[in-house]
């Protein structure tokens, strides 16, 4: 299974640079404002989306919101141009995995990419299969 990354902000540079960051080892998406996002994220079902907090039409707070109440799942990341704990803090209470302001350093984006990724791919296992620890005996 391939992972997928949606990139949603309203700034082209933005979007274009994690794209370029991570479009050789996964299916990368971009959207420039939150009604476009949502679809794709309901379509894709992407595992991890960076996502803008201040666009024009809805802002990613009330992406953040709909996606919640849609019961999806990605692991989302906000991304915002100010420094503000309040918001941080209510992105977070929403169900945010975590706050980036910017501008960012993209080594940072690597290693939330990477977290993600790998805590999927644990999440996939099969919590009741073939552990090392864990023998089935053959029955008589």
């Amino acid at each position: 299974m391939q992972h997928k990354i949606l990139i949603v902000d309203d700034e082209d540079h933005i979007r274009f640079v994690i794209k370029e960051a991570f479009s050789h080892a996964y299916q990368v998406f971009t959207a420039s404002e939150g009604l476009a996002a949502v679809e794709i994220i309901k379509k894709e079902r992407p595992t991890l989306v960076f996502l803008d907090i201040k666009m024009p039409g809805i802002s990613g707070l009330e992406v953040l919101r709909l996606v919640k109440e849609a019961g999806l799942s990605p692991v989302i990341w906000m991304l915002t141009g100010e420094e503000d704990l309040d918001i941080a803090l209510t992105t977070l209470n929403m169900g945010a995995s975590g706050y980036l302001t910017k501008p960012f350093d993209i080594k940072k984006i690597r290693d939330i990419v990477l977290n993600v990724i790998v805590d999927s791919q644990k999440e996939q296992h099969d919590p009741q299969g073939d552990k090392p620890w864990r023998v089935k005996k053959k029955k008589p």
